[in-house]
């Protein structure tokens, strides 16, 4: 499936707004197609009808026949990371738990064997538990009855690795690329070993698009001030529960637009974007109640398109809107570990 010099083809799993695809294409190929798309929640289902107008969703990726799917260049995706987050439960990556899902990514690279394969997730994956057929009980592994168990993050890097993938990884920060907030997630990226996928074509025009979607203020303004807190799912219920600090708290105090403390990091990330921060709250539905976060704010601030996810065309609840805004990705946190992973790859190989 040589893609050089054609269309290059992106599957998306655990689909969301579409964040960590848009990373693929502003770090390889602003051209690339999204031929399909996985997610079962209501809010990006609708998000993907509208978005992503005649391009097939999966559905659940625990049900679908690979055989049957239209091969791609590229497979990404993040798959739900609750029993990997610090803040979680820690019940790590095993069948049963929502980031077990894994399992069915897999089978998915194992059956289409696309050229690339871009994984994300929490940083907790280097530190949570998993399970693998490998080792199907605690410590089967080693000489050493105290010896590391097996990772989440080594899990992935393993299973790539029995089907013949190497794979570099890495650790970004959104605030690593101009953002107002931390945002700390892991990258993994694989290839088939011996055959990184063939970016030399696009790894000029990959770095010209990442350096206008970045722009030199996030490089050269290393220092951003306080950092306001990274937008969660749970902000869609106003609570902050094990995620520290709670946005709505934080926005509701930033009212004035001066925004105070964080002043010189939403400075910064509107120098990235090229456009203002919108008002951080918006009045309450209530009479007398207090003001709310803005769902355009946590859109500006995950770094997306104005009305990506707010769009009235999409008929999305507020609710709706903050899970998904919170379970995303910010896509130029996303691009720049994308485009240095696969470029150190190149180098690898060269």
């Amino acid at each position: 499936m040589d893609r050089v010099g054609t269309m290059t083809s992106i599957g998306s799993l655990f689909t969301g707004y579409g964040g960590l695809d848009m990373a693929v294409r502003m770090a390889l190929d602003p051209d690339a197609r999204i031929a399909w798309t996985s997610d079962v929640e209501p809010g990006p289902c609708k998000l993907a009808q509208v978005r992503w107008p005649g391009v097939p969703n999966l559905g659940d990726i625990t049900q679908v026949d690979w055989e049957t799917v239209e091969p791609v260049d590229i497979i990404c995706g993040g798959s739900p990371c609750q029993d990997l987050s610090l803040a979680g439960k820690r019940a790590g990556m095993a069948s049963g738990t929502r980031s077990g899902l894994w399992e069915s990514m897999f089978e998915a690279i194992k059956t289409l064997r696309p050229r690339l394969v871009v994984w994300e997730n929490v940083k907790g994956a280097l530190t949570s538990g998993a399970f693998s057929l490998v080792e199907s009980e605690k410590g089967q592994l080693g000489n050493r009855a105290a010896g590391p168990l097996l990772r989440a993050a080594g899990r992935v890097v393993g299973d790539l690795a029995s089907i013949g993938y190497d794979s570099q990884w890495c650790v970004v920060r959104a605030s690593d690329v101009g953002a107002p907030h931390q945002r700390e997630r892991l990258f993994i990226v694989g290839h088939p070993a011996g055959e990184p996928w063939q970016l030399r074509e696009l790894a000029a025009a990959g770095e010209a698009t990442l350096g206008r979607a970045l722009g030199e203020s996030s490089r050269s303004d290393r220092a951003p001030g306080a950092l306001i807190p990274t937008p969660q799912a749970t902000n869609a219920t106003a609570s902050s529960a094990g995620y520290g600090a709670n946005l709505h708290e934080v926005a509701r105090g930033m009212e004035t637009g001066v925004f105070g403390a964080y002043g010189q990091a939403i400075a910064r990330w509107e120098r990235v974007l090229g456009r203002p921060a919108p008002a951080p709250t918006v009045p309450s539905t209530r009479e007398g109640g207090r003001s709310r976060l803005s769902t355009r704010f946590v859109e500006w601030v995950m770094g997306l398109p104005e009305g990506h996810v707010t769009g009235e065309d999409l008929g999305l609840t507020r609710e709706q809107q903050l899970r998904l805004l919170g379970n995303g990705v910010v896509p130029q946190q996303g691009a720049a570990a994308i485009y240095q992973l696969t470029t150190f790859a190149l180098k690898e190989a060269a």
